[in-house]
């Protein structure tokens, strides 16, 4: 479950103590809008209220898909069942307007890291793709985090480890989260809001369900992006064919080594700055033939050294070499 980053407005609370639904009421007089966060062995629970109505109820059991609930009566169900950590959250009209219907989405596998991507750079990407979904960020060696909430490819707020409400749409805490991450590493996490609704109102939100390679933010592919935007400034300084160009031609030359390069197969495609695998793509193989043929263009037109050169600064390299690509030949 996806809860928000502000120090809870109460925690250490017992579910075995509590009379949740007299709790909600008496939550709803005190801070007037929230959420409630259960956590136990192998089971997760979340209550969404304002001042007048439960907005929301989330049931999720370890590894499957959420259960959804617009009325408190299933939650207080699961709650009797066994003992939960509870914790409040305060949530300000904003945030509960927001929290409160968040669509159901998907995390990717990749967990990226800021040593190999700096988070300015994975948002300019995100915009660039009209992402809607999230980054939960972490930062190594602090007790700090955020989740920053995407809509279209535009940032629209924040919920961080220092502030209050929920959603801060200001600058001043991601520049702060920035400032954090320039003296720590840290990880992002990626989460896809999905486009299909109609699953949350049969009560199933596949918020748990693995996002395939390919669904969101595949680091091979935008790692082989990003190699390919390098070939095509180094090989735009000489003038004389276009990259894209030369390069597909020697997938032509070499298909006997690299049959899957083959335009005709729809097995892989790069166009418009975009990479494109097919579901049954050998994507490592793929990725491994094209830097391959990169450098013959390279070699042919005697840029090794400045393709070196820039390939030295580039700092998602990693994406590439940790699958056995070897960047430079």
């Amino acid at each position: 479950m996806l809860v928000p980053r502000e120090k809870p407005y109460m925690q250490g609370l017992n579910s075995y103590y509590l009379d949740i639904a007299r709790f909600v009421e008496h939550l709803q007089g005190e801070i007037g809008s929230g959420c409630i966060y259960g956590r136990a062995s192998g089971q997760e629970v979340l209550v969404y209220f304002d001042e007048s109505e439960i907005l929301r109820g989330l049931i999720q059991d370890s590894g499957e898909r959420a259960r959804v609930s617009p009325e408190l009566g299933p939650v207080l169900t699961v709650l009797g069942g066994k003992s939960f950590n509870i914790e409040v959250y305060f949530l300000d009209a904003n945030a509960i307007f927001f929290w409160g219907q968040l669509p159901p989405f998907q995390r990717a596998r990749a967990i990226l890291k800021s040593s190999d991507i700096p988070l300015p750079d994975l948002i300019f990407r995100l915009k660039q793709k009209r992402f809607s979904g999230f980054v939960d960020v972490r930062v190594d060696k602090k007790k700090e985090s955020a989740v920053l909430f995407f809509h279209n490819g535009q940032r629209i707020g924040g919920s961080y480890s220092w502030g209050r409400g929920g959603l801060n749409a200001a600058n001043d805490d991601y520049n702060r989260l920035l400032a954090r991450l320039q003296a720590h590493r840290g990880t992002f996490a990626v989460g896809h809001f999905l486009a299909d609704r109609a699953r949350e109102e049969t009560g199933k939100t596949p918020e748990t369900a693995p996002a395939s390679e390919e669904k969101l933010f595949s680091n091979l592919a935008t790692a082989l992006e990003e190699f390919l935007d390098i070939y095509i400034r180094v090989m735009d300084r000489k003038k004389k064919a276009e990259p894209v160009l030369r390069l597909k031609q020697t997938f032509l030359d070499r298909l006997n080594e690299y049959p899957f390069l083959d335009p005709f197969l729809g097995i892989f495609d790069y166009a418009d700055g975009s990479v494109r695998f097919s579901d049954d793509a050998p994507r490592n193989k793929i990725a491994d033939a094209v830097v391959d043929c990169a450098w013959q263009v390279i070699t042919d037109a005697g840029q090794q050294k400045r393709f070196r050169n820039e390939l030295a600064r580039w700092s998602y390299r990693s994406a590439l070499e940790e699958r056995g690509i070897r960047v430079d030949r």
